[in-house]
């Protein structure tokens, strides 16, 4: 009985550590439904394909631009691919000003994204806000964290009434960058198409540049970006003394 006691004991020490690997425990639970016992963020990065390209392209309503300066948005306002890889980050790289000019000094206002989940009940979101690193693959993560409550547009992206706008201030870091900044969304989705089978963003393989990349979840440290052929559909609302990007589909200005 005593042997049993200890086995039973030592199996829920190494389960206890297996959910204090992530940051989030709920979070954790749901790595460890999909198989990820022992989580290490990214563990899975390179494996497969990172995208998969729908056969019928998600339209989106017009109209999703955001206050203040102007909103970078990369995708062509179509959801067209799904992000694959179990616990990557995917998200966009912004950078560039009018001529393909990188930007000045950035202040970032808010972010905008459609968030699909395939319970109504589960909306929140992890998040990564990050700085440019050393090289061009290289990010610098300021933080990793979970934001809700989310707009959830459904599994299959089929109550887009709603876009979810993010004030920066909820990222619990500061909006200032020097030039370039990255945006990046936890992925739990492992279908290749609609409906998801857990969280996601969609992506946009469309776009007249293309400006996603994955990386793993590391709130701290340097981080190895992959850049992606594709689009994450995520806007950034920024103020630059640049000029308006080249990429801006839509925005609006202050009176």
């Amino acid at each position: 009985m005593r042997r049993s006691l200890i086995v039973f004991v030592a199996l829920m020490l190494v389960a206890g550590l297996a959910v204090a690997q992530h940051p989030n425990a709920s979070k954790a639970a749901e790595l460890q439904a999909g198989g990820y016992d022992a989580w290490t963020p990214g563990q899975n990065r390179g494996d497969g394909q990172a995208f998969s390209s729908l056969n019928n392209a998600i339209a989106l309503p017009n109209g999703t631009s955001t206050e203040d300066t102007a909103t970078m948005q990369y995708d062509s306002g179509a959801i067209t691919a799904l992000p694959t890889v179990f616990g990557q980050m995917y998200g966009n790289r912004f950078n560039l000003g009018i001529g393909g000019v990188e930007l000045d000094t950035i202040t970032l206002n808010s972010f905008s994204l459609y968030f699909a989940e395939d319970s109504t009940a589960d909306t929140g979101l992890f998040f990564q806000p990050a700085s440019a690193g050393a090289t061009a693959n290289q990010l610098m993560p300021r933080a990793s964290l979970n934001i809700g409550p989310l707009v959830n547009a459904g599994s299959s992206f089929s109550m887009l009434t709603t876009i979810n706008v993010i004030p920066q201030s909820a990222l619990g870091t500061t909006g200032m960058f020097d030039d370039t900044f990255f945006i990046g969304a936890w992925c739990l989705n492992a279908n290749s198409s609609v409906p998801v089978d857990n969280e996601a963003i969609g992506l946009d393989v469309g776009g007249a540049q293309q400006k996603g990349y994955t990386a793993s979840s590391g709130a701290s440290g340097t981080i190895t970006l992959t850049p992606g052929a594709f689009n994450a559909v995520l806007r950034a609302n920024v103020t630059s003394p640049n000029a308006v990007p080249v990429e801006l589909m839509a925005f609006e200005t202050e009176d």
